[in-house]
């Protein structure tokens, strides 16, 4: 299963790309950090990467709400969660 996160912008529905490692290392390198706090600070660049290459340019994803980024960290922040605590079959 890929998991992505989505936004609308006018009217319209951006997915971006797939949580992969890449998305996992920005967000582990960012959990490493001492000045990093939470997971907002955390994931703001995995973000930006996970929306690179679509049609969200850093324009868009800047322009979003705090209440839409917030959301899109958490969702991030789960994503990264569960992939570091999972056990390999």
């Amino acid at each position: 299963m890929q998991r992505t996160l989505s936004i609308t912008v006018n009217k319209k529905t951006i997915t971006s790309k797939p949580f992969d490692f890449e998305a996992m290392c920005i967000i582990n390198d960012a959990h490493n950090d001492e000045k990093a706090k939470g997971p907002l600070s955390m994931c703001r660049e995995a973000v930006d990467y996970m929306f690179e290459g679509t049609e969200a340019t850093q324009e868009i994803i800047n322009s979003l709400s705090v209440e839409e980024h917030t959301s899109l960290c958490l969702t991030l922040w789960r994503m990264y969660m569960d992939a570091i605590t999972s056990k390999n079959a």
